[in-house]
């Protein structure tokens, strides 16, 4: 990949992850953090490099890049690992002819997942089952499959099989094939990993993807003074970071408009909170909301028990039917929630919302108050 300046190694972590393969301690590992929190770039900055470096045959497969076929861009991925091993004898010959173009795709050396996913659509290349067994005699021990964005196996029916046949094809290649998978929604997760019927119920271990801390905003002080020969307002970015969510993303972009247009860092995040609202369409989204399913939101975010009586009586007097919603409407304002990609059903009554800069921008209009 390209080298990155502004990115921070997450080294110690990829490290863990595959001291626990190599030990043979776990075949599968699951990370989970909400979107933007730089889980990708984690696995395709530290993890698959250093997991190639230690001797593993690598497969990245992002589910989001063909929402609609996650099969074929899991064969997609093993083709393209299998490729780079010179392992796949029988497309070999098709690889390597010149470049030309495929529907509009340039094919040849050194694809990327993309072009893998078109040749595979022209090429009938084996099936699954011949791609992980392939997969699995390439890494002699050492095969990584990363699957990103997993939760997306647990969106539609139509994908229940292919998901059971993937952990069977694991399941089966204990020892040999190890698995790497992240998720952004915890709905989704559980669905996949954490219910007794789930498909991947106890399928390896669960762990959070962890917060940078202010080692972050310290590297983003370093950078600045390289450049410009100034100090950074280190802890004012770093606090800022914390209010709005913790996001990578944001941190970034508030330490290139600040050094770039050479402003505070106060001044800088007003541009980038404003424009990652914007983004967001957060006032637009409320305002489609029903009533009920706003308060909800706000009951949410303070940590309410929205199933007490206590709790559904005090909604009344903001509703516009001045009525006490019955569990029921509570129970159906949360799945309308749910459905749209909102909030996460965490079991036990307790649920959260799904995205960070949404539960930050929400934390403020309930509040009343900006982050200093």
């Amino acid at each position: 990949m390209t080298p990155d300046r502004l990115y921070f190694p997450r080294a110690a972590l990829a490290q863990q992850i595959l001291m626990g393969f190599e030990n043979q301690l776990q075949q599968a590992t699951t990370l989970f953090a909400p979107r933007r929190k730089g889980k990708t770039q984690f696995l395709l900055r530290d993890l698959a490099p250093m997991a190639e470096s230690q001797g593993f045959v690598v497969a990245y497969a992002d589910l989001w890049s063909n929402k609609e076929d996650p099969e074929r861009v899991i064969c997609a991925a093993l083709a393209k690992a299998l490729h780079e091993t010179s392992l796949l004898t029988r497309i070999e010959t098709w690889w390597a002819r010149p470049k030309r173009s495929l529907k509009g795709v340039k094919v040849g050396l050194g694809m990327d997942s993309a072009s893998a996913e078109a040749e595979l659509n022209e090429a009938g290349i084996p099936s699954i089952h011949e791609l992980f067994e392939r997969f699995r005699m390439a890494g002699k021990g050492k095969a990584l499959l990363i699957v990103d964005e997993v939760q997306h196996l647990a969106t539609r029916p139509a994908f229940e099989n292919f998901t059971a046949m993937l952990r069977s094809l694991l399941t089966t290649s204990q020892g040999s094939v190890f698995a790497v998978f992240t998720g952004s929604s915890q709905d989704g997760l559980t669905s996949m990993f954490r219910r007794s019927k789930a498909p991947f119920y106890q399928f390896g271990s669960q762990l959070s993807f962890p917060d940078l801390g202010r080692e972050f905003s310290e590297h983003f002080g370093r950078l600045y003074r390289e450049t410009t020969g100034l100090q950074w307002e280190v802890e004012q970015a770093y606090r800022l970071y914390v209010a709005r969510g913790m996001t990578p993303h944001y941190l970034r972009t508030l330490f290139t408009i600040s050094l770039t247009q050479l402003i505070s860092v106060k001044e800088a995040d007003k541009i980038v909170w404003a424009g990652m609202v914007d983004e967001g369409q957060f006032t637009t989204l409320l305002q489609e909301l029903p009533p009920l399913d706003q308060l909800l939101l706000r009951g949410i975010v303070a940590g309410s028990s929205l199933y007490a009586d206590e709790y559904r009586r005090s909604l009344a007097d903001e509703l516009p039917s001045g009525q006490v919603p019955s569990t029921q409407q509570v129970q159906a304002g949360l799945e309308r929630l749910r459905k749209r990609g909102l909030v996460a059903n965490l079991g036990h009554g307790r649920w959260a919302v799904e995205e960070q800069a949404l539960e930050s921008f929400l934390r403020g209009l309930y509040s009343g108050l900006e982050a200093d």
